[in-house]
C-alpha cells in the first residue's frame, strides 16, 4: 500500500498483473468508516454535555441525537460514497474508446480509499485532543434566541484551530482521492492526456465539490 501513496501509476500497473483482491480492496473503505465512526463518537461525547446544557430549559425541544446513531450515520457515509464513486468510474469507463474491466475499476476505486486512512487517523487524534469551549446562555432565553445561540456556537466550534485544520485536511484528502482515481482510470482504460484531464473534472467535483462549496459559503457569510 505504500506504493499507492508514493507512486499510484506504478501501483495500478502492477495490480493489473494479479486477479482482483476484494478482501484487500474492501478493507480500505471499511477501515475509513470505522475510524470516522470512532471520531464521531469522541466528538459527540465532548459536545453533547454542552448541547444538553443549552437545551436544559427547553423541555419541548428534542435533544441531540444519540451518540451511537451519530457514529452510525457518519460511518454509513463511506459505503454510500464508495458506491457513488464506483458508478462514476464505470460511467466514465463506457465513454472512452478502449474501456477497461469493470471489475478491475471497481477494485481500484475501493483501493483508492487507502489514501484516506492517514487523514482518518488524524481526525481521530484531533477529536481526542480537542476540547470545546463552553457556550454561555441566559436561562430565560427564548426559542429563537436558543436557535441563534446554537448556530453561533456551531460556527465558533468549526472555526477553532483543531476543527478547522481537520476540515481542511479532509478537503485535501478528497482531492487526493480524486487524483488517485483519475490515475487508476488512466491506467486501466489507457487514457490520453486530454482524456485524463476530462475524467479528472467530474471525479474532482464528486469528491471535493460539496465540502469546497460549503467552505466558500461559510466564508461568504
Amino acid at each position: 500500500m505504500l506504493q499507492l501513496l508514493s507512486s499510484p501509476t506504478r501501483f495500478f500497473d502492477n495490480r493489473q498483473q494479479d486477479p482482483p483482491n476484494w478482501g484487500l480492496a474492501l478493507a480500505a473503505p471499511i477501515a475509513c468508516a470505522g475510524l470516522q465512526g470512532v471520531a464521531a463518537l469522541v466528538l459527540s461525547a465532548k459536545v453533547r454535555p454542552v448541547m444538553d446544557g443549552l437545551l436544559a430549559n427547553q423541555a419541548s425541544r428534542p435533544g441531540p441525537p444519540p451518540r451511537l446513531l451519530m457514529a452510525f450515520v457518519t460511518a454509513l457515509g463511506y459505503p454510500m460514497f464508495l458506491g457513488l464513486l464506483v458508478l462514476s468510474m464505470l460511467a466514465l469507463n463506457v465513454m472512452v474508446r478502449r474501456p477497461g474491466s469493470p471489475a478491475r475499476l471497481t477494485e481500484f476505486t475501493a483501493l483508492g480509499f487507502y489514501t484516506q486512512i492517514p487523514v482518518c487517523l488524524l481526525l481521530v487524534a484531533i477529536a481526542w485532543l480537542w476540547q470545546p469551549e463552553p457556550a454561555p446562555l441566559a436561562t430565560s432565553a427564548s426559542a429563537a434566541e436558543l436557535m441563534l445561540a446554537i448556530s453561533h456556537y456551531r460556527d465558533a466550534l468549526l472555526s477553532e484551530p483543531l476543527p478547522s485544520t481537520g476540515r481542511l485536511l479532509s478537503l485535501y484528502s478528497l482531492i487526493w482521492l480524486a487524483s488517485t482515481l483519475t490515475i487508476a482510470l488512466k491506467v486501466e482504460a489507457r487514457l490520453s492526456r486530454g482524456g485524463t484531464a476530462l475524467a479528472a473534472l467530474p471525479l474532482l467535483t464528486i469528491c471535493a465539490g460539496g465540502p469546497l462549496v460549503g467552505m466558500l459559503l461559510e466564508l461568504a457569510r
